[in-house]
This record gives C-alpha cells, sequence and structure tokens, in this order.
C-alpha cells in the first residue's frame, strides 16, 4: 500500500499532467524520456515530525523541474515561459479555498520557488527548464 508521501508525489504529477502544454508528468519519471515539454517530480529534503501518539507531521520540498529539448534558447524559452505562470496557478488552486489538496494527500504548502535551468544532461540529451520547489509541503499521517 502506498504510504502518504508518495501518494503526494502521485497527485502533484496528476496535477502537473493537467497543465496545458505539458506532455507527460510521470510520478516515476523514466530513464529516458522523449515527449517534450515534461516534468520530473522529486524529494529535495524532507523533516520527519512525530506529533502526538500514533500521528507525525512531515514537511518536504518536492521538485518540480519542467524540461524541454535544448535546440534555440528563443524557441525554448516561447515554449517554457508560460508555465511560470500555469505550474504555479495549477499548484496554488489545489490548497486554495475550494481546491483539492491534491486529493487530501497535502494540507498546504509554504510557498514556491522557481528557478531557470539552463542546462541539464538528461540521460544524454541536453534540456532546458523551470524548476519549481514547493517548501514546507505538510503531509499529516496517522499510524
Amino acid at each position: 500500500m502506498p504510504q502518504p508521501f508518495e501518494k503526494a508525489l502521485t497527485q502533484i504529477a496528476y496535477v502537473i499532467s493537467n497543465v496545458a502544454g505539458i506532455h507527460q508528468a510521470p510520478e516515476r519519471p523514466g530513464e529516458t524520456q522523449n515527449d517534450y515539454p515534461f516534468a520530473a517530480i522529486y524529494l529535495t529534503t524532507g523533516n520527519l515530525g512525530l506529533g502526538a501518539i500514533g500521528t507525525r507531521k512531515s514537511l518536504y520540498s518536492i521538485a518540480i523541474d519542467v524540461l524541454t529539448a535544448r535546440l534555440d534558447l528563443a524557441r525554448d524559452l516561447e515554449i517554457l515561459n508560460p508555465f511560470l505562470d500555469t505550474v504555479v496557478d495549477a499548484l496554488v488552486a489545489e490548497v486554495s479555498d475550494d481546491g483539492g489538496k491534491f486529493e487530501n494527500t497535502i494540507s498546504t504548502f509554504d510557498e514556491i520557488t522557481m528557478q531557470f535551468i539552463p542546462r541539464v544532461d538528461y540521460a544524454g540529451t541536453q534540456m532546458i527548464g523551470y524548476r519549481f520547489i514547493m517548501s514546507n509541503v505538510k503531509i499529516l499521517h496517522n499510524s
């Protein structure tokens, strides 16, 4: 049975896969990709806290890299720049008043930091993209 963190990653992948223009957002990225742009979603840091007996409050930083093959900088940025708004909007909508809180797997998160990735080698292919880091993603767990 998937654990709370795995369920949350699955739901983040689902939300990101529904952002217009992103071709793939697998919950477990493959070794290679050939359909661009795509998103890779992964843990960067975590803090597991214990609460009352049988409960935990975990705070994670989760990265979402939206990548495309690097071919021509101007064209690549034309593809990627809309995601600065649409990815953020999709994530924030989940924790808004009427959002689904990632199918109730995440209580909230503090902020989203965005970072330009000018060059990354993904399985031998030069990529370019943006990294979105969701900070202090709160996942409550009852054991």
